[in-house]
C-alpha cells in the first residue's frame, strides 16, 4: 500500500529518470512499457507510517526550498530592474546642454552584407563575421564563430573598432552590441561608427532605452517580418551631453552598475541551481533509504 503523497513523490523520481533515458522527437519523450519495467525501480518502505514520516520531511524541506526559490527569483528580478531603472533615468532626466542629433549626423552608418555562401573560399579567419546570434547580453560580441577570408572580406563592408551595432530585421530587431575590433556583419545588422565628440558606448546604452527601442519598432512597420532600413534607422535621433568627457563619465557609471547587476544575477542563478540540486538530492535520499 502507498500513502497518496508518498506515491506522488515517487512519481517525480520516476519521471526524472524517464526523461533522462527516454527517446523521442518533437519534444515528446517515449519509453516502451517493457523497458520501463526492466530498467526502472524505486525502493520504498511497506509501512504506511514510515511513508508518512518521509512525506513529512519532504513536505517541510520542499516548502523551505520553494520559499528560498521565490526569494532568489525576486532578488534576481530586482537586480535587473535596478539597472533598467537607472538606464532609463539617465536618458529621460537629461542635463543642461544636451543636444538631439540624428544618428547619421554623429558618424558613419552602414548595413552589413554577406559574401556568396556558395563559394566556401569566402569564409575563413581573416576577420570576424558577426550575425545576430553573436550578440551577447552585455553588448559584447562573440568573435569565435564564422569569419571571412581575405577574398570574402573584399565583398563585405568593414565595421571599424568602436562602432555600435543593432539588429534591424526579424524576431531580434533592436538587439544592440558594440565592437572592440574591426569586424564585418551580415545584412541583418546596421552599424554606426561615431566620429569625434560621441562615445560609442554612450550611444549603445541609449539604444537600449525603451524610447529608442519603441522608435525602432515603430519605424519597422511591425509587419510579419519587422525591418527598419538603413535610411530610417540613420534618421533616428539620440541625445548627447555637450562634452565627450561627460558622456564617458555616464558610461563608466553604467558599466559599473551593469557589472554589479551581472554579479548579483550570477549569484542568484547559482542559488537557484543549488536549490534544484538539493530537491533532487532529497528525493534520491528518500527513495534510497537515506532519510
Amino acid at each position: 500500500m502507498f500513502h497518496l503523497d508518498f506515491f506522488g513523490y515517487m512519481l517525480i523520481v520516476i519521471e526524472e529518470a524517464i526523461k533522462e533515458a527516454g527517446e523521442g522527437c518533437g519534444g515528446q519523450t517515449e519509453l516502451a512499457r517493457s523497458v520501463l519495467a526492466e530498467r526502472f525501480s524505486v525502493n520504498y518502505p511497506n509501512s504506511i507510517s514510515e511513508q508518512q514520516r518521509i512525506v513529512g520531511i519532504l513536505d517541510d524541506a520542499f516548502d523551505g526550498i520553494a520559499t528560498a526559490k521565490a526569494n532568489a527569483e525576486h532578488n534576481l528580478q530586482n537586480a535587473r530592474a535596478l539597472f533598467e531603472s537607472h538606464l532609463q533615468s539617465v536618458f529621460t532626466q537629461r542635463g543642461e546642454g544636451w543636444m538631439e542629433k540624428r544618428i547619421e549626423e554623429i558618424g558613419i552608418t552602414q548595413t552589413g552584407s554577406t559574401p556568396k555562401t556558395s563559394d566556401k573560399k569566402n569564409f575563413g579567419d581573416f576577420i570576424p563575421f558577426v550575425k545576430p546570434a553573436d550578440f551577447n547580453t552585455d553588448g559584447s560580441l562573440n568573435y569565435e564563430n564564422d569569419g571571412l577570408s581575405e577574398q570574402g572580406f573584399v565583398q563585405a563592408r568593414k565595421v571599424s573598432e568602436g562602432s555600435v551595432l543593432m539588429v534591424c530585421i526579424g524576431a531580434t530587431i533592436g538587439k544592440c552590441g558594440w565592437c572592440d575590433r574591426d569586424i564585418t556583419t551580415n545584412q541583418q545588422t546596421n552599424a554606426l561608427t561615431p566620429t569625434e565628440g560621441a562615445s560609442f558606448k554612450f550611444i549603445y546604452y541609449q539604444m537600449l532605452t525603451e524610447d529608442f527601442q519603441r522608435r525602432v519598432i515603430h519605424g519597422s512597420g511591425q509587419a510579419t517580418l519587422p525591418i527598419i532600413n538603413k535610411s530610417k534607422w540613420s534618421a533616428l535621433t539620440v541625445w548627447l551631453p555637450p562634452t565627450l568627457d561627460e558622456q564617458e563619465q555616464i558610461v563608466a557609471k553604467l558599466d559599473a552598475l551593469r557589472e554589479e547587476t551581472q554579479r548579483l544575477e550570477s549569484l542568484y542563478q547559482r542559488k537557484l541551481a543549488a536549490l534544484a540540486e538539493l530537491k533532487k538530492s532529497l528525493l534520491h535520499q528518500a527513495f534510497s533509504g537515506a532519510l
